[in-house]
């Protein structure tokens, strides 16, 4: 069993789960005082660009106001949509690229043309805390976040470093929980859901408050596997290669760890608060246990490889007030970030022998480890002098315990046919301590920002609003010396229209893994600075009862960009990208109830300089963009009870990497629905039937890192030796056909 919280174990909660939400069904339990799910929906879109966002600037404003283009999820949206987990909402948002391997790397969002081979460009912030992992400096934890908790998603387009410090390069991800309530009484909320691809979900959400004291308490357990019925429509994703005895020994023999096109992941999430008063005390464990996905050839990587990271934290925040004009938040928070010693690696590659010099094939089953963690305080303030002035400030000091390379116990390399049976392969132990001599790293980093925000009506007398936004940030790392990032943001508003040209700066730290972690196949840079960027920005919305419209137009260049190799990483050229978003929404008048239409269109233009085979820096697309996405969905609510919400979207031609030798992945369109009833048999349950691929596509996304493998099938030559994959990981990503997924929902 990998994990404590195992794939049986899940099952037998399943049922429990399903038991406890039909006894629920018929108890005393009081339904939560906010309607606001039904609520939304029946809002007009003037009314929706009202509603109250706090990440753009920490601060409570309306999305019009706000010193940014934001995108909202509402919770009622994520139901009618019916995602399974969180990182879908990726699928239908403007200037995303995704490629999904459901692997060691579970899936890489490219948000604007930004390509990295370790890292994220952006945060994602739960209630305004940071989530990216420590030694990765990835945000895969999203897709074990409890989703029966959440309340809605902000979603901030732009450089927010001025705000929330390093990695808000490009955006900011923040996830809004229903942690507390307005009355006293009892809220619960979950969904089970089941279906294609062994999936097998539970999701749950207890939230209870007497007098001062609150208790929530959300949690997740989330299996289920790739569809293994698209094995072989990718060369190096064929079933023959995982299976064959000539290149893994007896290795095959065992179905648990090798020889099978699978990759069941066993995601696991916890969230418990307790507030008293103005005081919030929380213990938070995330999972992400997977296998290794379709990253790897499998001439080169067995898929049933186990990867666990493992994200603990624990935090007591406290928001206070001063009198009427000066409000604030304190956070003190200990984060725990990782990879548990039970991940390993089972791969095969060449290798010399130390006797004979010859060159042969070779199979090694490995054991990996990392272990961070982080201690951090910080403190936000909003001090309103009056009416039109307000000011914003904080500081934040962070040390981090931080792990340099990968704690890795490998076993003897020996060729497979050196393995008859799998007692003749001695397993290594697995990595409890650290051998390796100062493989650890203290590092600080305090910082302080402040910005003003002015607001102004009817200056030129035409009825307007303007909102003026400025600040500054320094930073100070005890690795990187200090940096500043400014931020500005002018915003005019006048009846239905809405004007915002912003400007911002950016800087993104490599993270440990792309500093020190790394390893025979992939390589790290202990010498390597931050990327930094500028991000100019001009946008036009328009919003009536009955339709909205904004387009935005960016450009952003950076500095000192990370490239990562098979040999190491560096710090070379700059990118220069530009783009244009155009997003729409509308009620449509058919019918007694209009429907919901929403819509987005990006188009990137994305370059950087990367080194030839020679070394010379050349100056071409960023790989794996698409110049154009199409993002449509529709939602016809049929009457109070039954809604049907069909999503679509097209990727054009992704060129690839120049490492990438098929040079474009196919275009492709694909749609989603989902079929949602509510409030039957009694108010506050529901059902929905969610088919994804509804059109069952076959189609891929583009692969990770140097995506190199090829498309060449592998062979033995005369003299019997393997010439197989071009390279360490696969060039193309099959992508998951049609799935049914059938969901009971309760909400009390």
């Amino acid at each position: 069993m990998r994990s404590g919280w195992g794939r049986g174990a899940a099952a037998r909660r399943c049922g429990l789960y399903c038991a406890m939400a039909a006894a629920l069904c018929g108890s005393g339990f009081a339904r939560a005082q906010d309607d606001s799910v039904s609520a939304l929906f029946d809002l007009s879109l003037e009314e929706l660009s009202d509603l109250i966002v706090v990440t753009a600037s920490r601060s409570a404003e309306r999305v019009r106001d706000a010193p940014a283009t934001v995108i909202v999820l509402t919770r009622d949206e994520l139901i009618r949509r019916g995602y399974r987990e969180l990182s879908e909402i990726y699928n239908d948002l403007p200037g995303m690229d995704l490629s999904r391997p459901y692997g060691d790397t579970y899936f890489r969002n490219q948000w604007r043309g930004l390509r990295k081979s370790i890292g994220t460009p952006y945060l994602l912030l739960l209630d305004g805390a940071v989530l990216n992992h420590l030694y990765f400096n990835q945000e895969e934890v999203i897709a074990t976040l409890p989703m029966s908790s959440i309340e809605q998603v902000e979603v901030v387009y732009g450089p927010a470093s001025a705000v929330y410090g390093a990695n808000a390069f490009v955006g900011v991800i923040n996830v809004i929980t229903r942690a507390s309530r307005a009355q006293d009484g009892t809220s619960f909320s979950g969904r089970v859901t089941a279906g294609s691809f062994d999936t097998r979900i539970t999701d749950l959400h207890y939230l209870h408050r007497r007098g001062e004291w609150q208790l929530s308490l959300a949690t997740r357990f989330d299996d289920g596997d790739i569809d293994r019925s698209r094995a072989s429509s990718y060369e190096w994703t064929r079933e023959h290669y995982l299976q064959d005895r000539r290149l893994w020994g007896a290795f095959v023999d065992d179905p648990t760890r090798a020889g099978v096109y699978s990759s069941p992941h066993e995601n696991r999430a916890l969230d418990l608060r307790v507030r008293y008063g103005a005081t919030e005390f929380a213990l938070q464990y995330f999972a992400l246990n997977t296998r290794f996905g379709t990253v790897y050839p499998g001439d080169r990587v067995q898929m049933l490889s186990y990867w666990s990271e493992p994200d603990f934290a624990a935090h007591i925040r406290h928001n206070h007030k001063f009198g009427e004009r000066l409000t604030g938040t304190l956070l003190l928070r200990y984060r725990q970030s990782g990879v548990d010693n039970l991940s390993d690696t089972l791969e095969a590659y060449e290798a010399t022998d130390p006797i004979t010099g010859a060159v042969q094939r070779v199979v090694n089953y490995s054991f990996w480890a990392a272990e961070t963690s982080s201690l951090a305080v910080h403190e936000d303030l909003e001090f309103k002098l009056d009416e039109r002035w307000s000011l914003l400030g904080g500081f934040k000091h962070e040390r981090k315990d931080l792990q340099k390379a990968y704690r890795i116990l490998f076993g003897p390399d020996l060729p497979p046919a050196a393995i008859g049976q799998i007692g003749d392969y001695p397993n290594p132990p697995r990595p409890t301590e650290d051998i390796i001599p100062r493989n650890r790293i203290d590092t600080r980093e305090s910082a302080g920002y402040a910005m003003a925000r002015l607001r102004l009506t009817d200056v030129w007398g035409w009825g307007e609003t303007h909102n003026l936004l400025a600040g500054v940030r320094f930073d100070h790392h005890s690795e990187y010396g200090t940096a500043r990032t400014l931020r500005g943001g002018y915003v005019l508003s006048r009846g239905p229209w809405t004007a915002k040209l912003l400007y911002g700066e950016g800087f993104n730290e490599p993270a440990p893994r792309e500093l020190y972690g790394g390893w025979r196949g992939s390589g790290s840079n202990p010498t390597l600075d931050p990327e930094t960027a500028r991000t100019l920005e001009a946008s036009l919305g328009y919003q009536s009862d009955s339709y909205s419209l904004l387009l935005s137009a960016y450009r952003l260049d950076s500095e000192n960009n990370i490239i990562t190799f098979s040999g190491g990483a560096r710090n070379l050229g700059d990118r220069a990208i530009r783009g244009v978003d155009l997003h729409l929404n509308a009620r449509l008048p058919i019918g007694a109830t209009p429907w919901s239409l929403w819509g987005y269109y990006s188009y990137i233009e994305a370059e950087e300089s990367r080194p030839t085979a020679s070394g010379v820096l050349q100056t071409g697309p960023v790989g794996d963009t698409a110049p154009h996405k199409l993002h449509v969905g529709v939602t016809w609510p049929v009457d109070n009870h039954f809604s049907a919400t069909l999503r679509g979207r097209y990727i054009d031609v992704r060129r690839t990497v120049p490492t990438n030798p098929i040079g474009r992945v196919p275009s492709y369109t694909t749609f989603d629905l989902n079929l949602l009833y509510r409030d039957w048999p009694t108010q506050g349950i529901g059902w929905s039937l969610a088919v994804l691929n509804l059109a069952d596509r076959s189609y891929f996304h583009p692969g990770l890192r140097e995506a190199n493998a090829g498309t060449r099938p592998g062979f033995f030559d005369e003299s019997g030796r393997w010439n197989g994959s071009g390279g360490y990981y696969n060039s193309l990503l099959p992508q998951d056909g049609r799935g049914l997924f059938f969901s009971v929902t309760v909400d009390f």
